[in-house]
This record gives C-alpha cells, sequence and structure tokens, in this order.
C-alpha cells in the first residue's frame, strides 16, 4: 500500500513537472521601414534570424513584411544577415529581446535599426552627386527618361545609346500610327519603330536626338555570368510620367527576383510602364510594366528585366540608319493653366446652352470640348442629379440650398491646373439597326432592336481656311458597348477619335472652319464645316486663357 502511494506520488509530481514545463511563444516580427517622405515601406522576402546560444532559427517575411514562428521563453538576438537599402541608405537590425507571455510582437524599425549612408558607386553615370541622394540621381538621370505618346495615350521610354534609341513597352506603342517622344513641356518630336516583341512587351523606338540636346543614355546593367541585377530586399527607384504629371522619382523595395521579371512595391499608374528601373547604383535593370494597388498598402509592380530588352535592343541596332526621324518640335499643351476664374464666370452664365458644341456628320457624331464648356456640363449633371434626389425627397431644403450655390460644387483651389487649356474635338460612329432586325421588329412588336456601329473611326483633320491645323494630339482609341433590354439590343465594338488641339485652333480669322473625317472603310472624307456660333462660342471660352497667357508673358519679360 505505502508502495503504491509512494508511485501515486511520484506521479503526481510528475505530471506536475510536466505542467509546469514553459510552453512556447507565438513570435510576430515585422519589418517596416519609413522613406524620406513618411511613407511606410514593408520590407518583403528578408530573412531575419533569432538566436540564443547557439541555437538559431530563421523565418522570411512575407509581402507584408511580416513572419511568424513559435519559439521557447528566454533571450534572443533578432538580426538580418543582410541590410536593406531605403533613401540612401543601409539598415540592419541586431535586437536582444526577452521572449515571454503567449504572444510577442518584435518589430524592426528605423528607430532600432543600425544605420549608414551608402558610399556613392563607382559605377555612377555621372559624377558630383551622392550616389544614395534621391535627389542627386533624379537630377542626373531624368534627362534619360522621356514621355512617349501614341494614338492610346502615353507612357514612358528611356534613351539608350547616343543615336536616339529609345526603349519602352510595346503595349505603350500598340498599332498606332502616330508616335512621338516628348522630352520636356516645350519639345516633342516624331519617333519611328525598329522593332517590338509584342510576348516581352518591349518596343524600340528611333527619334532625332538633335532636337534633345540635353538629353543622356540611361547606364544600362550588364550582367556577368547570369547574376541577377538586383536582390530581393533591396531598394529600387523609376523616374516616368504617371497620369499627367511631369517626370517624377518613385522608390520601392524589391520583394521577388524571377528569371523574366522583377516584382518591387513601387507605385505604378498609367503613364509609367516603360520607364527605367533603377537598382542602388544608378543602372537601369527593368522596364516598368504593370502595377496593382494593394488594399490599405502598397501594391506589387511587374518589371520586364533589362535583360530581355538587351536582345532585341542589339538585335536591331544597326537598322537606325540612313535618314532619322525629323527633329521638328510638334505642337505640345500649352504650359500656362487654363485660369480658376474661367471656370467661376462659366458657371455665372444665366443660360447653359450646349448645342454650338454637338454636331453631326454623315456616319458620326462630334462633340466639342473646351474647358468652361466641360465644367459648366458637368455641373449641370450633378445640379440635375439634386434635384432629381430632393423631388424624391431623399435630401433636406437646407441641403439642396446649399447645392446651389455655384461655388460649393467643389473647392476651387482643386481646380487650378486641373484643367489643360485645349479644345477637344470628340468622333464617335453612329449606331444604326440592321435590316434583319428591322423586319424582325415589323412582325413582333416585342423584338428589341438590334443595333451595328456603322462605321470605324480612322483619322481627322482640321482646317483654319485652307491651312491643315496639326493636333497636339491625335487619339484613336477603342470602344466596346453591350446593351441587352426590352428595347435595345447591341454588342459591338468600334474606334472613336479623341483629338486635341491649341486654343487658338479654331478663331474668327480662320474664315472658314471644317473637320475632314476619314473612316475605316478607306472612303473619301466625311466634310463638316463648323458654323460660326460655334466658333464664337469657342474662341469666347478661351478668352480667360489668352489673357492669362498675356499676363505670364508680361511677368516674365519684368524678369528679364
Amino acid at each position: 500500500m505505502l508502495r503504491i502511494l509512494r508511485l501515486a506520488a511520484l506521479f503526481f509530481v510528475c505530471a506536475v513537472a510536466v505542467d509546469a514545463r514553459p510552453d512556447a511563444v507565438k513570435v510576430r516580427v515585422r519589418v517596416i521601414l519609413v522613406d524620406q517622405e513618411l511613407n511606410q515601406k514593408p520590407v518583403p522576402f528578408l530573412v531575419v534570424s533569432m538566436k540564443s546560444g547557439a541555437k538559431s532559427v530563421e523565418v522570411k517575411t512575407g509581402l507584408d513584411g511580416t513572419a511568424e514562428t513559435q519559439l521557447p521563453p528566454g533571450k534572443y538576438t533578432v538580426a538580418t544577415p543582410k541590410a536593406v537599402e531605403l533613401g540612401g541608405r543601409r539598415f540592419s537590425w541586431s535586437v536582444p529581446i526577452t521572449l515571454s507571455g503567449a504572444q510577442q510582437n518584435v518589430d524592426l524599425t528605423n528607430d532600432n535599426a543600425k544605420s549608414e549612408e551608402i558610399p556613392a558607386p563607382t559605377s555612377a553615370p555621372a559624377s558630383g552627386n551622392s550616389g544614395g541622394d534621391l535627389t542627386g540621381y533624379f537630377k542626373r538621370l531624368k534627362n534619360t527618361v522621356v514621355t512617349v505618346k501614341s494614338e492610346a495615350g502615353h507612357g514612358t521610354g528611356f534613351f539608350v545609346d547616343s543615336k536616339g534609341l529609345v526603349l519602352t513597352n510595346q503595349h505603350v506603342v500598340g498599332n498606332s500610327e502616330y508616335l512621338a517622344v516628348q522630352f520636356d513641356r516645350e519639345r516633342k518630336i516624331a519617333a519611328r519603330l525598329i522593332a517590338a516583341d509584342p510576348q516581352k512587351d518591349i518596343a524600340l523606338l528611333w527619334v532625332n536626338v538633335t532636337a534633345f540636346p540635353n538629353a543622356i543614355p540611361a547606364p544600362l546593367y550588364r550582367t556577368a555570368g547570369g547574376k541577377a541585377p538586383v536582390q530581393e530586399g533591396e531598394r529600387v527607384f523609376t523616374i516616368g510620367s504617371p497620369l499627367t504629371l511631369d517626370k517624377i522619382i518613385t522608390t520601392g523595395i524589391v520583394s521577388k527576383v524571377e528569371t523574366h521579371t522583377i516584382m518591387s512595391d513601387i507605385n505604378i499608374n498609367p503613364g509609367n510602364s516603360g520607364g527605367p528601373l533603377f537598382n542602388g547604383a544608378g543602372q537601369v535593370i527593368g522596364l516598368t510594366t504593370f502595377g496593382t494597388q494593394g488594399e490599405g498598402g502598397p501594391g506589387v509592380s511587374g518589371t520586364v528585366r533589362i535583360e530581355e530588352a538587351l536582345t532585341l535592343l542589339e538585335q536591331n541596332r544597326t537598322k537606325a540608319v540612313g535618314t532619322p526621324p525629323s527633329a521638328t518640335l510638334l505642337p505640345v499643351e500649352p504650359t500656362t493653366p487654363y485660369p480658376v476664374q474661367g471656370l467661376k464666370d462659366a458657371l455665372k452664365a444665366d443660360k447653359f446652352d450646349p448645342r454650338p458644341y454637338y454636331l453631326a456628320a454623315g456616319d458620326f457624331n462630334i462633340a466639342l470640348s473646351t474647358p468652361p464648356f466641360d465644367y459648366r456640363e458637368q455641373e449641370e449633371r450633378r445640379l440635375q442629379a439634386e434635384r432629381t434626389q430632393k423631388k424624391r425627397g431623399s435630401k433636406s431644403q437646407q441641403a439642396s440650398e446649399n447645392s446651389a450655390d455655384s461655388d460649393a460644387p467643389k473647392e476651387w483651389e482643386e481646380e487650378a491646373g486641373a484643367h489643360p487649356a485645349v479644345l477637344g474635338i470628340y468622333v464617335m460612329p453612329k449606331a444604326k439597326e440592321g435590316f434583319g432586325s428591322a423586319l424582325g421588329r415589323s412582325i413582333s412588336m416585342n423584338s428589341a432592336a438590334k443595333l451595328r456601329f456603322k462605321t470605324d473611326f480612322q483619322s481627322m483633320k482640321l482646317f483654319c481656311g485652307s491651312k491643315e491645323v496639326q493636333p497636339i494630339h491625335p487619339g484613336r482609341v477603342p470602344v466596346t458597348v453591350s446593351v441587352r433590354n426590352r428595347a435595345v439590343k447591341m454588342d459591338d465594338s468600334t474606334y472613336k477619335g479623341i483629338y486635341l488641339f491649341s486654343p487658338d485652333a479654331v478663331n474668327p480669322d480662320c474664315g472658314e472652319v471644317k473637320l475632314a473625317i476619314y473612316s475605316s472603310k478607306g472612303e473619301e472624307p466625311v466634310i463638316k464645316a463648323l458654323d460660326e456660333k460655334s466658333v464664337q462660342h469657342i474662341w469666347a471660352d478661351f478668352e480667360p486663357f489668352r489673357r492669362a497667357e498675356e499676363e505670364a508673358r508680361s511677368v516674365e519679360a519684368k524678369k528679364r
């Protein structure tokens, strides 16, 4: 009996000892840096080691810069075998911690990092700037970058030699007949397509570089023995023309390096496509190609590695021979923005008559666009929507009274520079009902009308008197319409024209203003003459701009 009691006591002690054994601690490591613009940058795919005595455990951060593991309680040193580069500095960590409890968070940030300035690279393309200084890089490398214009819009490209060869994405160029390269706000010239690889999304253009005396070729990374041009966790940056902005620099961190592409968290917007991705030494390691937006954090951007482009470049470099494209400067958007006061005055007009801005010609509908007309029409739609809501009782009387204030729609400061001083002419093919559809509806009243576009837009010319006016941008973009209801069924695609002209393209001194619109049928163009009322409205709409431009010239003259 005594033996049994002793065994029971021993079992109880052992059980207590087992229960008293410390549980593992759930450790969540987060690596996040703050750049010079105070943006938080998670560091993905970074190896973090946690060492206690002779034992060491390694984890790797994900796209959000975090990693998790479980470790026994105790003292550890959290370290990063490889440093992280950001904002011209190199960050590494060796942080002592004591683990206890059920869960513990470990943040590796700017505050607890060992930080040192990145020395100037010996392979930098020019001297006089600190290698880690983004401002210095931007000043030195911005003249390697251009904006590439096509019928579908714009992207970015960069010079690869002193002869005027430019690399960009193939999807920026597409099948456009119009190609141009813009170096700055005042200089744009024609470009010629030399070669393209749609599968790799790379295109090679040729321009007459004599029009851009300040242009320089970008330094290209040349791989040695198959070595990757960049490693996961390294800082990269790009220079491009996103949206409607001028050249800007954007930074990020590499998240993954693949055979043909590089993934990073650089923010890529429309207009960035085809731009150069630079490593910490200021060398081009790829072409920015696509970007996705993340929810509550940075998105993921894809870059075609420069090795893919070098093959196309070397195979087609010799094609840039003979007479280069013209160096004649093409029309560009005015540098003076449309004044806000002109928009305010447009809203104060007693009566809004849109009829002079909408025309028809043959198989096409035409819309004329000016900054005050666009803004007034936008506000008319907004006010009409609010009046409709008011009738439904969805707004209080006070709210509806406030909405009637002409200054209420937006903060006027936000409108400054938001409306380029250009004349837009939009051409859209008309839709028609086929014979079979009309016959079917004559038999059955319940049949829906089946519509298709009459033709496709091909190109357009604007004439001021007998002189053809060169557009700032001749756009031709695809349009798909899909409508299915009881009255109409339409599933068809076409091309519409979006042409931009200078503010003085249409003026009373022209005598006659006419449009020549060409369709894809290859027939004679449809001619449409603008009546005097339309010409007068357009000319009057740009009067505030002409005054603002004259004032700007006067101020500039006084500075001299």
